[in-house]
């Protein structure tokens, strides 16, 4: 292993189960709206295939959606209970949580670029600073610190 090598977790077993529960928790993170009011939300997958198409064509490692998961529960926390999205709130919420996961993990962006490069169609690279920078603006006022976990 190099000194550019990020440590890796492999499954001996399908990632399915990890996958599935991000979908699961990304989905019931935020009360969100069914409609699909602006373009871009027509223009994306069901959340399963998103996902699974992200962790796939990133090629990022479970341990990357673990630390997202854990990011995850750390904005539930600091989110009022009465907080609600629109149609696309849970995909921007798995994006920022997996950029910042990936860029806590690994020394560097690659697979944060790789990600801006996948959704681009979708999102601008504008669009996903946004996301990150509110995101850690949620997390920011979180007891526990941001980057130790």
């Amino acid at each position: 292993m190099n000194s550019h090598t990020s440590p890796v977790l492999t499954f001996k077993s399908s990632p399915e189960p990890l996958l599935s529960h991000m979908v699961h928790h990304v989905y019931h993170l935020v009360r969100c709206s069914n409609e699909v009011t602006y373009y871009q939300h027509a223009l994306l997958p069901s959340l399963p295939r998103f996902i699974k198409t992200i962790y796939k064509k990133c090629r990022l490692s479970p341990a990357v959606l673990v630390v997202g998961l854990i990011y995850l529960e750390r904005l539930k926390n600091n989110l009022p209970s009465e907080a609600n999205g629109e149609y696309d709130t849970p995909y921007k919420l798995f994006l920022a949580a997996i950029i910042i996961a990936t860029k806590y993990i690994e020394d560097h962006n690659a697979h944060a670029l790789s990600i801006y490069k996948i959704v681009s169609p979708i999102y601008a690279s504008k669009e996903l600073n946004e996301m990150e920078r509110s995101f850690l603006s949620v997390l920011k006022n979180n007891k526990h610190p941001i980057l130790f976990l």
